[in-house]
């Protein structure tokens, strides 16, 4: 597999494509990024953090000797601690070494901005760009000046939280079972009891993983289990950075990362005041979400798929909440991504508030039938773009577009949709969703959608 660099971030085969030079360079073409921005800054400060690979403290070790800066080491956190503390501890950056929901063999890092947020894509292009420059690989410093601020990170995150949920602690009687599987997500053991929560913890053993990393229904379906063994009222499980959790009912069902997002967009939305409210998504998000923004007149706006787009928007229009309802975790502000501890607790909120199971939270919510798949291509779905859009103008459906070329095409119809956009990470792979408040018309467009590519 070649190295993935994207917005999104730099990600690899540790010691195959991702290798020490690699991760030199990089920490080079990053140092120059924020000597560019930062003209006049004489002594850079810059934040890092890891997931629980075993390879991140080499990966550690290799920024630290080529940073040539101040560095503040908050250890392993999870992504959100990490990009809350360069905010806290005001620092010009930081650098997150994970790779995310990719399994062990794999490393990578991103890099944040001022604002904890991940650079922006001119920002992030600048640096990869940089990279294919640099030719000499000295090591700037390997006595760079090192302050180790864990226990600062997590209180200041705690904080934050606090902040957020306006509350204290949790006093609903839930119990529910916790899987951080081995990933940075094992601090929510100590933040969820500060919050009083009332949980089970299951793979707390740093760096081993026993199930797949990124939580799914077919990696989680095994924490069904320990909810009947606990009496539980359901199972949370974390992805190694933990920014992403997945929640798995006592029936075996994983909850849709729509309905997450619904239930606390409601919760916020609903709430008085005298500001203009919206809701943004990516354009892969279901409609119930866009049904929900309506009934408490709030405006909902879709942009292109990632994190960092979400974002920016939310900051334009001063949204109180955002998210990609194709997984879980929600973005609040001052957040500047999603976060799966802090999506727990307002889900724990929100029982406790209204006395209601989640279950019975999710039955309550407007029904939409959202169905996805992903299919190999024989040619990038660039050269097929014009020919789905024309079809779908023919039938006079609505056109939706979002990003560049490579970005999501929806066609839209009587509040149902289809929606296309190949990986950026997979080869000439095309993820297709439809979404419709009709089960029927919901299979009509995925089967339709297919059809026409002839894949």
């Amino acid at each position: 597999m070649a190295l993935v660099e994207s917005f999104s971030g730099i990600r690899g085969i540790y010691g195959d494509e991702l290798t020490e030079v690699i991760i030199a360079k990089y920490a080079q073409a990053y140092r120059n990024f924020l000597n560019k921005k930062y003209p006049d800054n004489k002594s850079l400060k810059i934040v890092i953090g890891r997931d629980s690979r075993k390879s991140g403290e080499e990966l550690l070790k290799f920024f630290i000797n080529n940073l040539g800066c101040e560095i503040i080491d908050v250890g392993l956190m999870p992504t959100p601690v990490i990009e809350n503390s360069v905010r806290a501890f005001n620092a010009d950056g930081g650098i997150i070494i994970t790779a995310s929901h990719n399994e062990p063999n794999y490393n990578g890092f991103k890099f944040l901005d001022k604002d904890g947020a991940v650079l922006r894509p001119k920002d992030i292009d600048f640096v990869i760009d940089q990279v294919k420059l640099i030719k000499y690989i000295p090591q700037v410093n390997k006595n760079a000046k090192i302050t180790n601020r864990e226990k600062d990170a997590l209180k200041e995150y705690e904080n934050l939280l606090k902040n957020i949920l306006k509350i204290k602690k949790i006093d609903y009687g839930v119990k529910i079972v916790v899987d951080p599987n081995g990933g940075s997500g094992i601090v929510s053991k100590e933040i969820f009891d500060k919050f009083n929560i009332n949980a089970h913890y299951v793979n707390f053993d740093i760096g081993e993983f026993k199930r797949l990393i990124e939580p799914k229904e077919e990696s989680l379906k095994y924490l069904e289990k320990y909810i009947k063994e606990q009496d539980a009222d359901f199972a949370v499980g974390f992805d190694c950075d933990a920014d992403r959790v997945e929640i798995l009912l006592d029936n075996g069902e994983l909850v849709s990362g729509n309905h997450i997002l619904s239930l606390i967009a409601e919760e916020m939305l609903s709430e008085d005041n005298n500001s203009k409210k919206s809701i943004v998504v990516n354009d892969a998000t279901s409609y119930i979400i866009k049904e929900i923004a309506e009934k408490y007149n709030s405006e909902f706006k879709e942009v292109e798929v990632g994190e960092i787009n979400v974002v920016d928007e939310m900051l334009a229009l001063n949204s109180p909440i955002g998210g990609e309802g194709s997984n879980g975790g929600v973005i609040i502000p001052p957040s500047r991504c999603r976060d799966g501890i802090l999506t727990v607790l307002l889900l724990l909120k929100i029982i406790s508030k209204r006395k209601k199971s989640l279950k019975e939270l999710i039955d309550e919510l407007p029904k939409y039938y959202y169905i996805k798949e992903k299919i190999n291509l024989k040619q990038n779905f660039v050269e097929l773009k014009n020919k789905v859009r024309q079809y779908y103008l023919d039938r006079e459906f609505q056109i939706l577009e979002t990003g560049d070329e490579t970005g999501g095409l929806k066609a839209i119809k009587n509040n149902s949709w289809v929606w296309f956009r190949q990986s950026k990470t997979e080869d000439r792979v095309l993820r297709i969703i439809a979404d419709s408040k009709n089960e029927n018309i919901a299979k009509k467009l995925l089967n339709e959608a297919k059809s026409l590519l002839q894949y």
